[in-house]
């Protein structure tokens, strides 16, 4: 009873361990299948980690032909030819090929393929079914045909293969490989340990029997190779699929480009009409053959997508062996040939004539072409390897050539490109013949403009010359006006004061020997506060000296201003002049309620005197002291935020470039500067930046004119927007009469 029990329980457990062993072999083929089945992004890295784990193996190997490589050759060609050609996945442990081996990866060897062949004959022959496509392999060592790789696996604890050929349709896709360790197994004694003596011997005799239980090899199971061949498929279905997807999504991706190659090309034509009409238009707009060139180049060189577009003019009477080229347009890291002089007697004597008769020359490559070797010689100069050549005629000769060179590469020039640059030479061409005629047409204009400017320029010179003298006489009179009756209060204030004091003293002697004064002068002397008038009377007296001094000052400084009663050139002091001017315009650099005060700055060096032209160049310093001062009063009334108002002058002694030694005289003022676009204007006649009514725009031209034409020295202006101006006023110790 108990025995037939026990033989039913034995029976049911065996099916129970198929049932789950079949279940879990079904779970591993469907993991292991969805992976397969994530197109396009299959990770066979994973794939064969999963399957390597579902062996329970201790390394695996994927071999397939490497699809980056776009090579035409099978599998087993690429085994053959180079391990480049292949691609391998790998996980856990794997063999160690020597550095001497003939073969870099394991899959290489002949005995795989050898084994495959073997496989399909069979399966040829037999009509059988996949069980060859896996070589179940327990141990290395005992495998003879795997005599050439057993030396890769000693440094390795790797007994066992399990090989997998992955073919689809008689196609040899790639091999698994699947790694499995030796096993150490261990038994106890009975379970237990038993301390009787008897039990010695049993005991040391097991001992020897486990240490050859040690490195246990462990066979595949028929479970194992049969769960291989379901892999096997999977995995050749979803390489092949795979491999397909990557070729159509090639093919799609081919068709793509041929398709966006023709849109380009058509593009390209209409981007070429669309420019040559810019082009045309340009030209008619502008005749200034500079800019024709230059703007054609650009343009030419942006279509062609060329790496260098220039106009290369013959120079007159060379017989077109001689020239250089004026206008071109180049790309990044191309060399520039613009103003090369190129003497190539070659060209004149063999191609000068084909392109006077309006040939289009078209070099792919200039090694390729037939070239004779001194024209090859003369274009490798120039870094060229392909060009497309057009003439540029003038009339009936040859004025130059448009040339389109390609240096980093050769090129085979299209039609379209062809047919382009034709029509823009010829469209240089017509420029070339306008623009001719415009500039016959600009030097008479500007022959006629230049003497009406010059007519213009002279007659303002007159009116403002002869403004200033009337000026200058007016100032002198009005000072000589002034200086006489001040000189007659200057010279009596000292005998005033004098008298003052002695007639304060005397009262003084008076009060004291008087000590009853009569009530009527008591009366008078509180009537006209006596204490007051003796006290106050002194400082009046100061005052009035202190103003006399002031207007005799002004005076001074209006003489000097106009120098009327010195020579036209004498020896001054250049200190006396800045100074003049400065008291001059001392209204405006006090504070107001809108302003601050404005600082002057001096650092004057130690200047000899200058023989200069001193009224005309104290006029400079009072129109660049009274711009200076415009420019930080308009900085007061436009920057919110507050700020010291400054003009620093300094002066020294420099040399001009003449090597003549000369007076500098720098005026800085902290103003909002001038902007760069218009600096290079402002010594130009009626150009101003002020507001109209404020400014004539001729203080500064006439400027310039004293110290550059007048006085043979230099007058430049440096400024940055919202930094401040400077000016720079330089001329020679000793100024030449004009």
């Amino acid at each position: 009873m108990v025995v037939d029990l026990l033989s039913i329980a034995i029976a049911q457990n065996t099916i129970l361990m198929k049932a789950r062993e079949q279940s879990q072999r079904e779970t591993v083929i469907n993991q292991i299948g969805n992976l397969l089945r994530l197109l396009p992004d299959l990770e066979l890295q994973v794939v064969l980690e999963e399957t390597v784990k579902a062996f329970g193996g201790s390394g695996g190997r994927l071999c397939l032909k490497n699809e980056d490589i776009n090579i035409p050759e099978a599998f087993a060609e690429c085994l053959k030819i180079n391990s480049e050609y292949l691609k391998v996945y790998t996980c856990g442990k794997q063999p160690i090929i020597p550095e001497t081996a003939k073969y870099s990866l394991m899959e290489q060897y002949a005995v795989w393929e050898e084994y495959y062949q073997t496989s399909q004959n069979n399966q040829n022959n037999k009509h059988q079914n996949n069980e060859l496509k896996v070589w179940a392999i327990s141990d290395i060592y005992q495998t003879s045909e795997l005599g050439t790789l057993q030396v890769a696996f000693q440094p390795t604890s790797i007994r066992g293969i399990l090989f997998v050929t992955l073919s689809y349709r008689q196609e040899l896709l790639g091999y698994i490989s699947i790694f499995r360790d030796t096993q150490d197994i261990e038994k106890l004694w009975a379970g237990q340990f038993d301390a009787d003596v008897r039990q010695l011997y049993p005991r040391q005799s097991f001992q020897v029997w486990k240490e050859s239980k040690q490195a246990h090899i462990r066979n595949w199971t028929d479970e194992e190779t049969e769960l291989a061949q379901e892999l096997a498929s999977q995995f050749a279905t979803a390489i092949h699929e795979h491999n397909l997807y990557r070729q159509i999504h090639a093919a799609n991706t081919q068709l793509e480009i041929q398709v966006m190659q023709r849109t380009e090309s058509l593009q390209q034509v209409t981007e070429q009409q669309q420019i040559l009409f810019d082009v045309v238009t340009k030209m008619r707009k502008s005749l200034d053959i500079e800019i024709i060139f230059s703007t054609m180049s650009a343009e030419v060189r942006r279509a062609l997508k060329a790496d260098r577009v220039g106009v290369y003019y013959f120079y007159p009477e060379s017989q077109y062996n001689e020239g250089e080229f004026v206008a071109e347009d180049v790309a990044v890291g191309i060399p520039s040939a613009l103003a090369i002089k190129v003497n190539d007697h070659c060209f004149g004597e063999i191609y000068a004539t084909k392109y006077r008769h309006g040939r289009i020359n078209i070099i792919p490559n200039i090694y390729e072409a037939g070239l004779e070797q001194c024209f090859i010689d003369v274009l490798s100069q120039f870094e060229i390897q392909a060009t497309l050549v057009a003439p540029i005629l003038k009339g009936d000769a040859l004025w130059g050539l448009l040339c389109i060179h390609q240096c980093t590469q050769p090129r085979d020039w299209q039609t379209s490109d062809i047919q382009f640059v034709t029509q823009i030479a010829a469209q240089l061409s017509v420029a070339i013949e306008q623009a001719d005629l415009l500039a016959q047409t600009q030097h008479q204009t500007e022959t006629i403009s230049k003497a009406l400017q010059e007519l213009k320029q002279t007659q303002t010179q007159l009116v403002q010359a002869e403004k200033m003298s009337s000026l200058g006489q007016l100032v002198a009179g009005i000072a000589h006006e002034i200086n006489n009756p001040v000189n007659f209060i200057y010279g009596n204030i000292k005998h005033i004061s004098q008298y003052s004091e002695d007639l304060l003293s005397l009262l003084d002697l008076y009060r004291q020997n008087s000590l009853n004064p009569v009530p009527e002068i008591i009366e008078h002397a509180e009537e006209i506060d006596l204490d007051f008038l003796i006290e106050d009377l002194p400082n009046m007296l100061s005052s009035v000296k202190v103003g006399t001094e002031r207007i005799r000052q002004i005076v001074l400084s209006l003489r000097n201003f106009s120098r009327l009663d010195q020579a036209e050139i004498k020896p001054v002091n250049i200190h006396d002049g800045i100074e003049s001017s400065l008291v001059i315009l001392q209204y405006r650099l006090k504070a107001k309620p809108e302003s601050p005060a404005i600082q002057i700055i001096k650092e004057y060096d130690d200047l000899p005197e200058v023989e200069c032209y001193a009224g005309q160049l104290n006029q400079v310093f009072m129109n660049v002291l009274s711009n200076a001062i415009d420019a930080v009063e308009e900085r007061n009334q436009k920057d919110s935020e507050s700020h010291i108002s400054q003009i620093s002058i300094q002066t020294s002694l420099s040399q001009l470039p003449n090597q003549k030694p000369s007076v500098a005289i720098r005026i800085f003022d902290n103003g909002l500067g001038i902007p760069e676009k218009i600096i290079n204007d402002i010594f130009n006649p009626f150009f101003t930046t002020k507001e109209v009514g404020k400014g004539t725009g001729l203080g500064l031209s006439i400027s310039y004119q004293i110290v550059v034409d007048k006085h043979g020295g230099i007058f430049k202006c440096f400024s940055q927007k919202g930094e401040g101006t400077e000016f720079l006023i330089e001329i020679p110790l000793k100024v030449v009469s004009s």
